[in-house]
């Protein structure tokens, strides 16, 4: 039997709608039209869970974005951090994201948050089949040439990368530099929140590439306080936090190798990550103990 689908975009639209609805997007007294902004995570709030849970459920079902990467950009906006952790313990295998409240400074804060508490749509299997029909929606409706057309015209009428920057906020775009821990530009992201699109720079082109802006713009070649972003952990001494390695490859979950102590913000996986069975059948070590490690985050201001 054939189903039909001629009113498949009036329900994606209703459901849309319905969203935008939930989580405030759209104001009641406002026209459809009208833009909506979601409020980035305040650190200094007792409610840090309810703020982050309010940020991640739309932002994560609104936006198109193809990798983990791009995930991370897209919240850092919100002071919110990310990262996909995998193991094992006594034989069971677990997989699962860790969201965090993020300060100022790009420093977590408060406990970490397991991707189950907002439910199975937010989880790592959930997230991968959207990155994969994000791309897939991407290529079809042709976001990237849009996108490309108004980042190209930032470009041309920018002579510093703040000039840049600037520009591109006013046509609703937001510029994310990916730096690895010694503050070289490796990567470009850009957010456009016109068609709720993330995008990388070498995507759009080899003029948006993270080469090409480093050495066109001489603030964009090195880090500093208002570069950094929220995308690659930097591992620095004293603190609570288990010893993490950065990771670049999308492919490649960042790999808890120790505990800190019960107080650790990750703690012990077992009471931060639901154990998920693994589809991937690597095995991974049993965590041992480590020296006691501080994870810092860049992150746009």
């Amino acid at each position: 039997t054939l189903i039909s689908d001629k009113k498949d975009f009036e329900r994606s639209r209703k459901i849309t709608d319905d969203l935008e609805q939930k989580y405030d997007l759209h104001p009641k007294d406002k026209k459809q039209g009208e833009a909506w902004q979601l409020s980035p995570v305040d650190a200094s709030r007792s409610d840090l869970k309810k703020q982050v849970v309010g940020v991640v459920k739309p932002l994560a079902t609104m936006y198109r974005f193809q990798s983990l990467s791009q995930y991370r950009a897209l919240l850092s906006l919100y002071n919110i951090g990310v990262e996909k952790i995998e193991g094992s313990n006594q034989g069971h295998k677990y997989t699962g994201l860790v969201y965090s409240a993020l300060d100022a400074d790009g420093n977590r804060v408060g406990k970490p948050l397991k991707s189950s508490l907002f439910g199975k749509t937010y989880g790592v299997e959930a997230l991968e089949q959207s990155m994969k029909k994000s791309g897939e929606e991407i290529k079809a409706g042709g976001q990237a040439a849009a996108t490309k057309a108004l980042v190209s015209a930032s470009l041309a009428g920018s002579r510093t990368g703040s000039e840049f920057r600037a520009d591109l906020q006013g046509k609703g775009i937001d510029l994310v530099l990916r730096r690895n821990d010694q503050g070289r530009l490796y990567g470009v992201t850009f957010i456009d929140h016109n068609s709720r699109t993330v995008l990388n720079g070498s995507a759009l082109g080899k003029e948006f590439s993270a080469n090409a802006l480093g050495a066109r713009f001489a603030d964009f070649s090195t880090a500093d306080r208002e570069d950094l972003q929220a995308v690659s952990p930097v591992v620095t001494r004293e603190s609570q936090y288990p010893i993490v390695q950065p990771t670049h490859d999308d492919k490649q979950p960042v790999t808890v190798k120790g505990y800190s102590g019960d107080d650790s913000p990750v703690g012990s996986l077992l009471s931060v990550l639901t154990p998920e069975p693994d589809q991937h059948g690597n095995d991974q070590p049993i965590p041992t103990k480590r020296k006691k490690k501080k994870w810092r985050y860049g992150r746009q201001v």
